[in-house]
């Protein structure tokens, strides 16, 4: 960015050369001309300047723009007149009199000054034209040759009293402050804003507190952060005041562009809510995912699909907290984001199952499609491309990111899609094995209400013909409730897979929507135990938010269980409560 300072070294470890760049004419205007409230009578504006500066602002060198025609006019008197006060040289430039000129007065100019130069320039004299092209010189220096600005001035001659030196820093500022906000609007960057505004010390707390916020809102905004950019957003907005005062008399424009800038905040900005823990302040609402929504919009606009489907992966499960009723609750993950995952993972699976396909609405087919593609695309990006797949410039990937915007259209209107799947919508489903010796099932039953706030609702058994009996007369001594069904296997020994693969099918149809699924692997027969893994397995698949085997071990003699069966086993879990939960 264009680079101001008011001192020589500017927290640099090496001084800067100090050029002042100043434009000759052919012509002399002798006045006296005033900076400050000091005066200098002097026949060019240059050799005033270098007097009325501050010592510790005053140039080193004076590098002369000049014509053919000013170098053999008004440059003898400027180097006679300047002697011993500094250093002194001339660039010669054309006149300007064709368009070609113009490129070869820029190039001229920014080829005689070194790179990382302070400069101070003065305009007040040459052709109208000169201020203009030495100004573009100026700005590109500035911002691709790390050259930095002291002071710009132009003296307004006056026939009669002191020809005053005006203060052009404020047009050199400017262009900054359009780029930064321009930025702003094109990337969501406030950066470039930021490091404007840092860099003015004088300004003390007020400047930091708002280079603060805009760094914030950039860093939050750049990384997909939707209630952190909104909350700085907001507070940038509340500084607006703080702003405008700041930049004040010095800035053209500034109420206009603080304006602006406010304007550009709008969409994104949070209702403010302030304190410790302000994020679990923030309630879930329809305003607040069309906040959201906007800022993905933005996003995907920009062509930064890294962020905006990673965020959009986030935005559908915030909508099926909505749509849940845990709006209250909807970022704490345990509490609903892990289920609302769940809830579309499944619809996903399902819709992939030719066997469950027909438990899906066309609506929720269509929900599930794109979800499967935004999973799919959000994972592709957030690996940055170290896969085997192309990202960039191929149809399959551009016609899958189509479809998922495409559908995203419609989904941020916030439809109406029912999220009931199947038999056991949000229910905690028990699976175990029954053989001969009902106390497995029994233990079964007390382990899955084992520090659990709620029991299994549903209950399904995998049996023989031989053991079916004996389950619900097992079921009613263990105080259980629920809902239950059998799984019989008809060679409970040497069935084979073919036997498992046939209650997998039937069972799977019970386990999808479950909110848990809390599988006993003990008990029965080996191939009950495998069946048994086997719907842990489906219920993963299906994407139940929680699933979790554990075995049974009885320590009693193989005499004393036959004799007193009812009695709880110790229950040992292979999985830990929501190992699976943070899968993609």
């Amino acid at each position: 960015m264009l680079r101001m300072t008011g001192g020589p070294r500017d927290g640099l470890d090496a001084p800067r050369r100090h050029l002042l760049l100043t434009v000759l004419g052919t012509s002399t205007n002798a006045s006296i001309y005033s900076l400050r409230g000091r005066e200098r009578e002097a026949e060019l504006a240059p050799l005033a300047l270098v007097h009325l500066l501050p010592a510790a602002m005053r140039p080193d060198k004076v590098l002369a723009l000049c014509t053919r025609e000013a170098k053999l006019r008004t440059f003898p008197l400027l180097k006679r007149s300047l002697g011993s006060a500094c250093d002194l040289d001339f660039v010669e430039v054309p006149t300007g009199d064709s368009q070609d000129d113009i490129g070869i007065f820029l190039e001229k100019v920014t080829d005689a000054i070194p790179e990382g130069t302070d400069l101070t320039v003065d305009v007040t004299h040459g052709f109208r034209h000169f201020a203009f092209l030495t100004f573009s010189a100026v700005l590109y220096l500035c911002e691709l040759h790390g050259v930095r600005v002291r002071g710009a001035y132009y003296g307004l001659f006056r026939e009669t009293g002191p020809s005053p030196f005006l203060d052009l820093r404020p047009l050199l500022e400017l262009p900054r402050w359009i780029h930064a906000l321009q930025v702003l609007r094109e990337t969501g960057s406030a950066l470039p804003m930021a490091r404007i505004v840092s860099r003015d010390a004088s300004s003390g707390n007020a400047a930091r507190d708002i280079a603060r916020d805009l760094s914030g809102l950039s860093e939050s905004y750049l990384a997909g952060l939707p209630l952190e950019a909104g909350r700085y957003a907001s507070d940038v907005k509340i500084r607006n005041r703080s702003m405008r005062k700041l930049l004040g008399d010095r800035l053209p424009l500034a109420r206009d562009l603080t304006k602006r800038l406010v304007r550009t905040l709008e969409p994104l900005a949070l209702q403010p809510a302030g304190g410790q823990g302000w994020k679990q302040k923030v309630v879930l609402s329809r305003d607040e995912l069309n906040r959201q929504a906007k800022m993905i919009d933005e996003l995907l606009r920009r062509k930064n699909y890294a962020v905006a489907f990673g965020l959009l992966n986030e935005w559908t499960v915030s909508w099926i907290s909505l749509v849940r009723g845990k709006e209250d609750v909807w970022l704490d993950y345990h509490q609903s984001r892990r289920a609302a995952a769940g809830v579309l993972g499944a619809m996903a699976a399902v819709a992939k199952d030719p066997e469950l396909g027909e438990a899906l609405t066309e609506d929720q087919i269509k929900l599930a499609e794109y979800w499967d593609k935004l999973s799919v695309l959000r994972n592709a990006y957030a690996h940055h491309g170290m896969r085997a797949q192309v990202l960039v410039g191929e149809k399959d990937v551009d016609r899958t990111r189509n479809e998922v915007k495409e559908y995203w259209r419609h989904l941020k209107l916030l439809p109406d899609v029912s999220l009931s799947l199947g038999h056991s919508p949000g229910k905690r489903v028990l699976v175990s094995p029954m053989g001969k010796r009902p106390g497995v099932l029994f233990s079964a039953v007390h382990a899955a209400c084992a520090g659990h706030a709620r029991s299994a609702s549903l209950c399904l058994v995998i049996c023989s013909s031989e053991t079916e009996g004996t389950i619900a007369p097992t079921l009613r001594r263990a105080d259980y409730a629920g809902d239950w069904n059998p799984l019989v296997l008809e060679d409970a020994f040497a069935g084979g897979a073919r036997q498992i693969d046939h209650v997998a099918k039937e069972g799977k149809q019970h386990l999808l929507g479950a909110e848990e699924v809390i599988v006993n692997v003990t008990g029965g027969t080996t191939l009950m135990g495998l069946a048994a893994d086997r719907l842990a397995s489906e219920a993963r698949q299906l994407a139940c938010p929680v699933v979790r085997r554990f075995g049974l071990i009885d320590r009693r003699s193989p005499r004393e269980q036959e004799t007193d069966p009812y009695q709880v086993g110790e229950p040992f879990w292979l999985d830990e409560r929501g190992e699976d939960a943070e899968r993609d």
